[in-house]
């Protein structure tokens, strides 16, 4: 009985041992382990050292599987994740310049980058990091999602319409993608200048039809987000919003210089 009583004090010690210096086990398991062990156990080990509130101490992990290897722009991506966890702004910000000197045209990293260089005031740099993305030819539905919440983020709302777009073709049933899609018809069809650089299709094209059933798409496709869609439908109400970017364009060139107290419609 005291042999197994002291067989788990010994065992728990060392497991406290090596969550507590993760690192440290592995540089000395390291002849032991074969690599694909060392590479799970350390991910596994910095998991829990962030999840309990110690990110240095994933860092120092990560740090060691990057000695392994040294080409996994993902290594320094999450070793960026820890430092920023950890209030290491600069060195989250050096990791992430690794991570993207080995996969350059990665639009999440860049994203990731650009986020932090706003964070710590650099915000000239973080607008070209910006331009970069929304130049950058996307590889998959996640990129095109990121450069379309730039595009609209950037105000750049004809092109976020067709990024949007794009994405639905590939993933019809994104509920949050149908939302988004419906948002910049209807900043097209409230913003004077919104629609700068439209095609004339676009132009005279019935949005607000197209924006109201979008919005009844993502209802039907996030139900945990009922409400904030529904409030935006009851917003929109088709007695005041233009169903056209050529209306709207067309009401702001007429009333734009409309006198205070002055009525918009002359009989």
């Amino acid at each position: 009985m005291r042999l197994l009583t002291l067989t788990l004090l010994v065992l728990g010690a060392l497991i406290l041992l090596i969550l507590l210096l993760p690192a440290t086990f592995l540089q000395a398991t390291g002849s032991v382990l074969p690599d694909e062990t060392r590479m799970t156990t350390g991910g596994l080990l910095a998991g829990v050292a962030q999840g309990t509130g110690r990110p240095a101490t994933a860092s120092e992990v990560y740090d060691y599987l990057i000695r392994i290897h040294p080409e996994s722009s993902d290594l320094y991506r999450l070793k960026s994740e820890a430092l920023r966890e950890a209030g290491d702004t600069t060195g989250a910000l050096k990791a992430l310049d690794a991570a993207l000197a080995r996969d350059p045209d990665n639009v999440s990293l860049m994203e990731k980058k650009a986020r932090l260089l706003i964070r710590t005031g650099k915000t000239p740099e973080a607008a070209d990091v910006f331009a970069t993305i929304l130049s950058s030819p996307p590889t998959g539905p996640e990129d095109h999602l990121i450069i379309a919440d730039v595009a609209l983020e950037k105000n750049r709302y004809v092109e976020a319409l067709d990024r949007y777009a794009a994405i639905l073709e590939m993933q019809p049933d994104n509920g949050r993608v149908w939302e988004k899609h419906a948002d910049v018809i209807f900043a097209l069809l409230t913003i004077p200048t919104a629609g700068s650089g439209a095609s004339e299709d676009l132009l005279s094209k019935d949005l607000y039809a197209d924006g109201m059933a979008g919005y009844h798409r993502a209802l039907t496709l996030s139900p945990d987000r009922r409400d904030t869609i529904q409030a935006k439908i009851n917003r929109r109400s088709a007695e005041y919003v233009a169903r056209s970017v050529q209306e709207l364009e067309d009401r702001y060139s007429r009333y734009r210089y409309l006198k205070p107290g002055e009525e918009p419609f002359s009989s």
